[in-house]
């Protein structure tokens, strides 16, 4: 590990020079080989339990915000001069690809980066550097995709010494674990969920919209909602997104191993303990009431609350526990509403787990938080 570190250092020395419209051109055209690269899909077919259309569905968001423009416009908005020598990310695999924006924002920080795979993604990563490595030599010689397991290892204490950032995705305990082996600085992705607000008069598209957000990645992400706060009548709406998520099953067929079966039995149970009433079809489950700490501790697998929307209807959330609120397109709430709570992400229902690379993760710069940017809280919207 030692060798393989110093050699991806040794690359970044030889890129000194270069601009950001190469290296910018250089990871967009390598995320659109990653996207089409069949041994991707076959073997998170085989590790995620996302079905074949699921993959066909979502991977193509994973190369989406790798835009050439759009990563000049982030370099120039948020790139300083001088920043880390070597990032580290250590990746969670609630979800695929998170590889792909990690790499990404590494190199476009002009450091060498190695990724930790996730445990259920080990392709991602591999795929992606091989990609850049395909396109830009140069380049993909400052990236190392590796694994290792949770517990401390020679190549984790290699690697945990020798960068400069460490960005940890996964959950509070995976990261305080992973930070306690560390003198870089941390920037921490922990467990987060999301929510939309909407009228009981929503379109039909918002709420066939709505119900595709809950069924894409199977509901694993930060990006999922879980809750909806319905201005208006609850129960019809319940029908409505019932409805709509036994729809969206037609092209993106419901998971049926014996571990995801388990799993949403033991969400719906769990639910209906805590005094919810929960509604199911061959898509997935809509929950009205239920007391809101148990039941969205519980939600799973295409399992949607249906909620009242009201003036604290978030409050029971704790303070940057809501990663992105997705709004239909009659919903009026001042910006100010979700920065106090910690969100870093408003758009359209529909869009929900569809984020620009400039996504402020937890309200932080996504490219400035590389170079230590204490700027004010950061929050994307949508229009």
């Amino acid at each position: 590990m030692t060798r393989e570190l110093d050699a991806i250092v040794a690359a970044r020395s030889r890129l000194r020079g270069r601009s950001i419209r190469s290296i910018a051109d250089a990871l967009a055209a390598a995320a659109a080989r990653w996207r089409d690269d069949p041994e991707v899909r076959t073997e998170l077919a085989r590790t995620t339990d996302l079905s074949p259309a699921m993959l066909d569905a979502v991977l193509p968001l994973g190369a989406e915000p790798i835009d050439a423009d759009a990563l000049v416009e982030l370099h120039a908005r948020e790139g300083q001069a001088h920043g880390p020598a070597v990032i580290a990310h250590v990746l969670a695999s609630n979800v695929p690809a998170l590889a792909v924006p990690a790499i990404t924002l590494s190199c476009l920080a002009g450091a060498a980066v190695v990724v930790k795979s996730g445990r259920a993604d080990r392709v991602s990563a591999p795929a992606f550097a091989r990609a850049v490595a395909e396109v830009d030599p140069d380049l993909g010689a400052t990236i190392l995709a590796t694994y290792w397991p949770h517990e401390a290892t020679d190549a984790e204490r290699a690697v945990l010494a020798a960068v400069d950032v460490v960005t940890i995705t996964g959950t509070n305990q995976a990261i305080a674990a992973v930070s306690r082996r560390t003198n870089a600085r941390v920037v921490a992705h922990g467990a987060r969920t999301s929510v939309a607000l909407m009228g009981d008069h929503a379109a039909d598209a918002e709420v066939a919209a709505l119900a595709l957000d809950v069924a894409r990645y199977e509901q694993r992400g930060c990006l999922s909602p879980t809750s909806v706060f319905v201005d208006g009548d609850v129960h019809e709406f319940a029908r409505r997104v019932l409805a709509a998520l036994d729809a969206a099953a037609a092209t993106l067929p419901v998971p049926q191993s014996t571990t995801a079966r388990a799993a949403r039995r033991v969400a719906l149970e769990t639910v209906r303990f805590a005094g919810a009433t929960v509604l199911e079809c061959g898509g997935g489950a809509v929950v009205l009431g239920g007391a809101p700490g148990v039941v969205d501790d519980a939600l799973s697998g295409r399992t949607l609350a249906v909620r009242p929307f009201e003036s604290d209807s978030l409050e029971h959330f704790r303070r940057g526990e809501i990663e992105c609120i997705g709004i239909d397109g009659a919903m009026r709430i001042g910006e100010g509403f979700f920065q106090d709570h910690g969100v870093s992400r408003i758009c359209p229902v529909g869009r929900m787990q569809r984020p620009r690379i400039d996504w402020p993760r937890g309200q932080r710069p996504a490219l400035g938080s590389l170079f230590r940017d204490g700027s004010e809280p950061r929050i994307q919207v949508e229009s």
